[in-house]
């Protein structure tokens, strides 16, 4: 069995779930919002003066690991 395939399915089954995400040069966390075309898009919660949230696009092809919370 491929493991993109895989990796990719598992993805699909995984929208809305909170998840790590890691590349060479940051850590995301953020609920997954949709994985399409090798694109990871999670909304991530900035902690500050205020709260609010923003898109992050991430491609699969620069993430190191990838984290599900339950």
């Amino acid at each position: 069995m491929n493991f993109l395939f895989t990796l990719e399915a598992q993805l699909q089954q995984s929208v809305g779930m909170i998840l790590e995400v890691a590349t060479d040069s940051a850590l995301f966390e953020g609920k997954l919002v949709s994985f399409k075309n090798g694109l990871i898009e999670l909304e991530e919660t900035v902690i500050g003066y205020e709260r609010e949230s923003r898109s992050v696009f991430i491609s699969l092809s620069s993430v190191n690991f990838i984290k599900v919370q339950l």
